[in-house]
């Protein structure tokens, strides 16, 4: 079984509005957490297999949750993540 995708945290963009709509320095602004994290989840390997074992043990049973073996691999994920982070901003 995959493991559950990390969840897409996206934060809202507010753009002022011109009349000029052709101004091409107005670049969107780019999302970069959600690929920075999926390129992280591959160094955090030991946090990935004690969550799938956690979410197959709890497929067996039908019942309980895989919360904190998720966060563990959640937080493992965003200390590969928060360096590369900020290269990212303006």
């Amino acid at each position: 079984s995959s493991p559950l995708p990390l969840p897409t945290l996206r934060p809202s963009f507010a753009r002022c509005s011109d009349d000029d709509e052709d101004d091409e320095d107005d670049d969107e602004p780019v999302d970069v957490l959600p690929s920075l994290r999926e390129k992280c989840l591959s160094s955090c390997p030991s946090q990935a297999a004690a969550y799938n074992a956690c979410k197959e043990r709890v497929a067996e049973k039908g019942h309980g949750d895989c919360e904190a073996w998720y966060f563990d691999q959640l937080a493992c994920v965003d200390r590969c993540v928060v360096p590369q982070l900020f290269q990212h901003t303006k």
